[in-house]
């Protein structure tokens, strides 16, 4: 069963406000690159804040439960595309764009072939990689592969 940090509230609100603070009025002064390898950094802060290790993540695929060797923190909703979207957000945006970063633990195969879906964006990619997601606070399936007609994806 999934324990939550003590201070993963704390940790999100930390990473969110400097995130904010990166993106208000771009910062003069600091270079493109730099803005977007801090935004990185921090989205990686927020994948992370709710657990005590980044391989004990509140979603976690089937196999990850099960097979502990080569596992791998996944960006659900990729970094990549994050940072594109907060870097033309205005200031009334960011909080939801940040509501979608989260992670999921994997195996290193799972990560391999989730790789060949990152033209989707976010649970999509689990679902076309067939991989079963699960919530380790509520034990539920949260993503369900369409490999298997009989199942739907339950909400979040």
């Amino acid at each position: 069963m999934f324990e939550p940090h003590p201070e993963s509230e704390a940790r999100k609100r930390s990473a969110a406000t400097l995130i904010k603070y990166l993106l208000a009025d771009k910062q003069p002064g600091v270079l493109p690159i730099h803005r977007r390898q801090l935004l990185g950094i921090l989205l990686w802060k927020l994948t992370e804040a709710e657990s005590f290790h980044k391989h004990k993540t509140r979603f976690q695929s089937e196999r990850a439960l099960s097979d502990k060797a080569q596992l791998r923190h996944d960006h659900v909703y990729q970094r990549g595309k994050m940072i594109a979207a907060l870097e033309k957000a205005t200031p009334d945006e960011v909080d939801d764009i940040l509501k979608t970063a989260v992670g999921c633990t994997v195996t290193k195969e799972e990560h391999d072939r989730l790789s060949k879906f990152d033209e989707e964006y976010g649970w999509e990619r689990y679902r076309k990689a067939g991989i079963t997601v699960i919530d380790t606070r509520t034990g539920e399936r949260v993503i369900v592969p369409r490999t298997r007609p009989d199942r739907r994806r339950r909400g979040m």
